[in-house]
């Protein structure tokens, strides 16, 4: 059996790592309690404000 050496392990995962681009988006979701002539009625859109448009 071949013997693994840190060395080699580290360099390995230095080249494998080093395109990594760490990324994170948030998203707000609330629930939609009614829906009518246009006008939703949401709850837990905490940054939402009115005449805001939401994306439902």
């Amino acid at each position: 059996m071949a013997e693994v050496k840190a060395a080699e392990i580290s360099a390995i995962l230095k080249q494998q790592l080093s395109g990594f681009e760490a990324t994170a988006s948030l998203d707000e979701v609330g629930t939609v309690l009614t829906v009518g002539d246009g006008i939703v009625r949401a709850y837990g859109l905490s940054n939402a404000t009115v005449w805001r448009t939401c994306t439902i």
